[in-house]
């Protein structure tokens, strides 16, 4: 994929002085103190379909007859049991922190008797960084299996960031921000964090800026003061401990990271994060090939290693920071040049692409487009149900149209498909009931 529109600024950079300057004909940026702690993933939640165990939903009714207790016992592990909100898709949430994981449970769009997207697992940060993505992908699998039975990956959500000391944005910085997204907010630090699953902040505001583009089903762009935010967590020993990794660039003999502990200030730590949803992570194996034609396929962690820099670079392409129209902002560029995931890159002559559908034949996009904004629009107006809409949808006689259109390439693969059109159809529905369509 083409990295980059704009041109790069003349970069002149002295390992030995430790400085870092970048020049265009009239301009001159110093970030010899903008310096990288850490890079890497910091959250994915993997979606599997399968059939419930059915000695599942008779445990838990037991547990809520005869416990006054939240825990409950599965698969030999404690988790804390809630009930979950319609918003979320599932009707149950398990969490172990200790353990790593976050499991929602038991779909609000299938039965319980019928195979189905049943399961999403949240993996916390430090599980991710413990077991990497290869034996992250067997611990998600082990997991899965105590709820479920015939688990199958059904794709994944991923949090690319960086972390970084020294950032200065420009104070024009949402004006120069060059971007597609329609949403963004705008807050003045993080005075409260609450966490309602691993990746989903309540925020309020405080001194500092916070800036966040995009939806959340999309591609979300994400900078904030990443020590504020650890310590409202408690999560700040486990961050210093990843940046602290880090070797310092006049001394490798010490750290980047300075945390105070020498009586001078500790470093203020920002976090530029990209939050890639799993609907994204589909379109690109729909339009992505390698040279000898093989489609691209990330359906677990494992699958993501040799694509983490072209998913970053593409984030990063998404929302680009620009010092003017010609030129790419050098805060941009050298996160651009210098930011390298500890991962094997995707070299093996991929050419990327989001696309949602993967037939040429059939009946044009805009056709299909159109038809489902109109039934989107009269559902909501009407105050229909997702999944009822949906099944009115796939008994049409136009299913192999949609499906072509979501890019399923096997025709009769109706979990998938009842799958992706569900979140769609709940998608597009809630945003016309807040934007007043529905009205």
């Amino acid at each position: 994929m083409p990295r980059y529109e704009s041109k790069a600024m003349e970069r002149i950079k002295d390992l030995n002085a430790g400085t870092d300057i970048f020049k265009s004909e009239r301009i001159e940026y110093d970030l010899s103190g903008m310096r990288f702690l850490w890079a890497g993933i910091d959250s994915i939640r993997q979606l599997y379909i399968c059939n419930l165990r059915a000695d599942l939903l008779p445990a838990i009714a037991r547990h809520y007859e005869v416990s006054d207790s939240d825990v409950i016992d599965i698969g030999g592990y404690e988790w804390k049991l809630t009930s979950s909100g319609k918003k979320s898709g599932y009707k149950f949430i398990f969490k172990n922190l200790e353990l790593g994981f976050v499991v929602l449970v038991k779909s609000m769009y299938k039965e319980a008797d019928q195979r189905g997207p049943h399961i999403k697992i949240e993996a916390t940060p430090q599980i991710i960084d413990h077991l990497g993505p290869q034996r992250l992908t067997k611990r998600l699998r082990e997991i899965a299996n105590l709820f479920g039975e015939t688990i199958e990956a059904n794709g994944l959500a991923v949090h690319l960031a960086v972390d970084m000391k020294g950032l200065e944005l420009p104070e024009d910085f949402e004006r120069k921000l060059v971007t597609h997204s329609r949403r963004s907010y705008k807050a003045h630090g993080i005075a409260d964090i609450s966490n309602h699953t691993i990746s989903e902040m309540a925020v309020t505001y405080g001194k500092n800026e916070t800036f966040m583009f995009g939806s959340p089903t999309s591609i979300q762009m994400c900078l904030y003061d990443k020590t504020l935010e650890a310590l409202k967590s408690d999560k700040l020993a486990f961050c210093e401990g990843l940046w602290m990794r880090t070797p310092s660039i006049e001394d490798v003999l010490t750290t980047e990271y300075r945390d105070g502990s020498d009586g001078n200030e500790a470093d203020q730590v920002k976090r530029l994060e990209f939050r890639i949803h799993h609907s994204i992570i589909r379109e690109f194996e729909n339009g992505s090939v390698n040279g000898s034609g093989k489609q691209l396929s990330i359906r677990e962690p494992a699958d993501l290693i040799k694509h983490l820099q072209a998913l970053w670079d593409y984030c990063l392409n998404a929302y680009r920071l620009q010092h003017s129209a010609t030129y790419l902002h050098p805060i941009w560029q050298k996160i651009a040049e210098d930011v390298r995931f500890a991962f094997l890159d995707g070299s093996d002559g991929w050419i990327y692409k989001r696309s949602q559908k993967k037939s040429a034949d059939g009946p044009s996009r805009r056709n299909v487009a159109m038809w489902l904004g109109n039934v989107m629009k009269l559902s909501a107006r009407k105050g229909l149900k997702p999944d009822y809409v949906v099944n009115q949808l796939l008994t049409s006689g136009l299913d192999s149209d949609l499906a072509d259109y979501f890019g399923i390439l096997l025709y009769g693969n109706t979990n998938e498909l009842h799958h992706l059109l569900l979140e769609f159809v709940t998608d597009k529905m809630r945003d016309h009931r807040l934007e007043g369509v529905a009205a």
